[in-house]
């Protein structure tokens, strides 16, 4: 058994998003996102489906069904190679859960 302090990894950069990778397996693989209030992932499409889960904070994430404000303990789910986008309306922590197990590719 592993176990993990995410608030250890919670680190915010002024420019840009900061992505800290952990637990990798077969099937999955976890991210903590954090950005700074104003910090945005412009959108773009993935090779992998992704859940993203609000830890900490308020932002908005854009899919192909346009944008939803998402707040703590809130998550949206997202298919391989659809759009996404997060725009951090306050400091924000965000759990990633990539699924690996229909060939989704690891970045």
């Amino acid at each position: 058994m592993k176990t993990y302090n995410l608030n250890e990894k919670i680190i915010f950069s002024s420019e840009k998003p900061i992505k800290r990778h952990f637990l990798n397996s077969k099937g999955f693989h976890n991210a903590l996102i954090c950005l700074k209030k104003g910090i945005e992932i412009p959108c773009h499409p993935e090779d992998y489906s992704v859940f993203l889960m609000v830890l900490q904070g308020k932002g908005i994430f854009t899919d192909i069904n346009g944008e939803h404000i998402l707040v703590q303990n809130q998550g949206i789910y997202i298919k391989k190679d659809e759009i996404r986008g997060i725009k951090a309306e306050e400091d924000l922590v965000i759990l990633g859960i990539q699924d690996r197990s229909k060939g989704g590719k690891v970045k």
